[in-house]
């Protein structure tokens, strides 16, 4: 099977790289969505944001919306893949994994309402986020906990949606200093077990 894959995620999709001074992006070939497609016959596109949060105020939700019908009339199969959450821990105080699956799941409702998704050309793929570590961005070992639960919870949402998921807080991505995004060897490992996923479609 081939098609499109629509990664829609934050700064960790978007190949981040918090090692360059005034904050650079790895090259194609490191971001593990420029590997996936090189392993793939699938079209991979980045849609990925640096500080982006899971969509949650109705102007955000409606541009989100608006870009999946969009994407919904590409060739298919298309999967939205949609890896979110880190953000929204990091950013908002006292926020837990069930905050964030609340929201995710809300946000997954509206995407699922979409008539790109009920024509069944887009298809939707949640993923929880690699796990979080201890580091220059990452104070709280509150946050780390909270970023294990994420897997759970984001099952659950998935579950009552009816949609695929995937917990890759389960992975071991190694990141760098700050805690949060994948060094080198982290986006390679993502993408060696994303394509183990894509393969079984």
């Amino acid at each position: 099977m081939s098609g499109t894959i629509i990664c829609y995620g934050d700064s960790n999709t978007y190949g981040y790289d918090p090692r360059s001074f005034a904050g650079g992006r790895y090259g194609k070939n490191i971001r593990w969505t420029g590997i996936l497609e090189e392993g793939t016959d699938w079209n991979v596109k980045n849609h990925g944001v640096n500080g982006r949060c899971i969509p949650h105020i109705s102007s955000q939700i409606r541009f989100a919306c608006e870009q999946a019908e969009n994407w919904g009339e590409e060739e298919g199969p298309v999967w939205m893949a949609v890896m979110l959450g880190t953000n929204d821990l990091l950013q908002e105080p006292g926020f837990t994994a069930r905050d964030a699956a609340m929201r995710m799941e809300s946000f997954m409702r509206k995407l699922d309402g979409t008539e790109a998704v009920k024509r069944g050309n887009l298809r939707l793929w949640l993923l929880s986020p690699p796990c979080m570590k201890r580091g220059a961005w990452v104070k709280e070992e509150r946050l780390c906990r909270e970023s294990e639960k994420l897997g759970q919870e984001y099952r659950k949402a998935a579950e009552r949606l009816g949609i695929k998921f995937t917990d890759t807080g389960k992975w071991e991505i190694p990141v760098l200093f700050d805690g949060v995004h994948f060094s080198e060897e982290g986006h390679r490992k993502f993408a060696d077990r994303i394509l183990e996923a894509v393969r079984r479609f």
